[in-house]
């Protein structure tokens, strides 16, 4: 079996430097790939923060019009569940950026 680490949203946050609040805002937009475990509790996978990371890298000489740059992990079998996506929909209040990975 294999043995996956899971961070906390909590623990992201403070490797990052940011806000508990803007590493949950955003898995809840859809942004970021995640897991959501039992009670919807949000929990990351080491190439998830790979991702977050490399989606908000700024890279010398980039201008704002350019795409974010690409994860330095393939994330395409970690995409969101049918059940994510709908569950990202049922969110009206939610304005997010149309990003669903």
């Amino acid at each position: 079996m294999t043995e996956y680490v899971t961070l906390t949203p909590e623990e992201v946050a403070k490797t990052l430097g940011m806000s508990t609040w803007w590493v949950r805002e955003q898995a809840r937009r859809g942004r970021i790939p995640h897991l959501r475990l039992a009670k919807g509790r949000i929990r990351l996978l080491p190439e998830h923060v790979d991702a977050l990371v490399a989606l908000y890298t700024v890279e010398g000489g980039a201008t704002d019009d350019a795409p974010p740059a690409a994860a330095s992990s393939d994330l395409t079998a970690l995409g969101p569940t049918a059940k994510s996506v709908r569950a990202h929909r049922r969110r009206p209040h939610v304005q997010g950026d149309g990003q669903l990975f």
